[in-house]
Formats: structure tokens, sequence, C-alpha cells
């Protein structure tokens, strides 16, 4: 099993221009999400993950604003960036939630 951790954020001011070059400043951005994107390569372990996705929705919305998405090879896992926080600390709260997570997968996997 894989995992990909990543942050996405809609732009405030969007610029006239449509594409960006990796010169390009930062902007400030709104609206942002963490994503965690579990991705496994055995058919059955995907069917599994995407039978837990609906549990772990439920699970998840107790504790925060999170979205759990399937997609071909695995799950999505979205929590809404708290802009009130400071950001580093909820990216480092957020990379030790999805590891956590992976390191579950992977147990659970190993003992199935």
């Amino acid at each position: 099993m894989e995992l990909y951790i990543s942050m996405k954020a809609e732009n405030i001011n969007p610029t006239m221009f449509k594409h960006a070059t990796i010169m390009d400043m930062p902007s400030p951005q709104s609206n942002g999400y963490f994503i965690a994107e579990y991705r496994e390569a055995q058919e059955e372990r995907i069917l599994i993950l995407h039978r837990y996705s609906s549990i772990l929705e439920k699970k998840l919305q107790k504790v925060g604003y999170f979205l759990v998405e399937k997609f071909n090879n695995g799950i999505i896992v979205k929590k809404k960036v708290d802009e009130s926080r400071d950001y580093m600390d909820e990216w480092e709260e957020w990379v030790e939630f999805s590891n956590a997570l992976l390191e579950e997968f992977e147990s659970f996997f190993d003992n199935v």
C-alpha cells in the first residue's frame, strides 16, 4: 500500500493568467484541504478499502470535518484546514494521522 499526502486550496485572488510556472510566487489561499491518498495494487484490497470508506467517514465526522472518497486504486481522505490554527502545526498533525491510518490498514491487511 502507498500513501500520498498533499494539500489543496483555492486561490483567493485568481490572476488573469490561466497557467502557472514554477517561478510564480505563492498566492493567498482559502478553503484548503489536507489530502491523504491510500493506494493499493491488489484488487481484493481495493474492494475492502471501498467497503470500509463509508464507515471510516462516519467515524471521522465525529471528530472533525472529513471527507472520504473512493477512486480506482483506493481511497482519498480529506480534512478541512482550520484557518484559525497555525498551518505547520496542523500539517504535522495531518502527517501523523495519515501515517497512523496507513499503519492500521497495513496491519489489517497483514492479518487477512
